[in-house]
């Protein structure tokens, strides 16, 4: 299913390894993943660091996005591809899976993880799968490649895309913030591929302290807050807490 992300070949398991016709070679790491990032990019020093990706994947499994990961596991069909993956937290999937991430550390996880996904390190502007592959990808919280999307899909393949809903950690944006702003819903452009459908997916959960800070620092806001709004989480010992998000469905018509 996987292609030599040199030359383009097909790659086919030979021994502990994945090996084109071309002999360019690459080793199945212990945790049962695969790297087909080349060059400079190894995998090592991209994506989260051991340290982060961890964390990701502690705060995932105490189930504050629950209500995401099973709407997304009843759109799961035919062969699946998870794009920028993490830690496989959403691939709930008895089918055949694949999934991939710039992020070792993350793709280590998953591979643990899901016993059932097949997992590889690889780029999202070269995905290395075939042409016309995949009947349903997801892809999740992150950027958004419809040249890739297009080529891998089947015709007729779905793609769903996930971004947050507006009101999305709304709360826990009033505690730091004095102006908090609504997300903007907007869904990404495609010339490729045709939208066809839009659903949301919203509920309350009760968070504790910790917890809440931790997710605050797996935000895109923690790297642009200053120290002192940052300092405001520490006062609460528990809050309600929206989590909402939009699915999009794309589809290769």
């Amino acid at each position: 299913m996987l292609v030599c992300p040199i030359c383009g070949e097909s790659l086919n398991k030979s021994e502990n390894a994945l090996k084109c016709q071309n002999n360019h070679c690459f080793d199945f790491a212990k945790e049962g993943y695969v790297n087909l990032l080349v060059g400079s990019k190894s995998g090592d020093k991209t994506g989260d660091s051991k340290e982060s990706a961890r964390a990701r994947h502690a705060f995932l499994q105490k189930g504050y996005y629950s209500c995401l990961k099973n709407t997304i596991a009843e759109k799961m069909n035919g062969t699946v591809l998870d794009i920028c993956c993490g830690d496989g937290y959403y691939d709930n999937y008895d089918g055949e899976l694949y999934g991939f991430d710039i992020s070792k550390e993350m793709v280590r996880l998953a591979s643990k993880t899901n016993k059932n996904g097949k997992y590889f390190v690889a780029n999202l502007a070269s995905i290395p799968i075939p042409d016309n592959s995949i009947d349903t990808a997801i892809h999740l919280f992150a950027p958004f490649n419809d040249k890739e999307f297009f080529r891998i899909l089947k015709n007729g393949g779905k793609l769903y895309s996930v971004i947050p809903g507006e009101m999305h950690l709304f709360e826990m944006k009033q505690i730091v913030y004095d102006k908090p702003y609504k997300n903007d819903e907007k869904a990404p452009e495609s010339k490729l591929l045709t939208l066809t459908g839009r659903e949301k997916v919203s509920q309350k959960v009760t968070i504790n302290g910790d917890d809440l800070r931790e997710l605050f620092s797996m935000t895109p806001y923690f790297y642009r807050t200053k120290n002192e709004f940052k300092a405001r989480l520490d006062k609460i010992d528990e809050t309600e807490l929206t989590v909402e998000f939009v699915i999009l469905c794309y589809e290769k018509i």
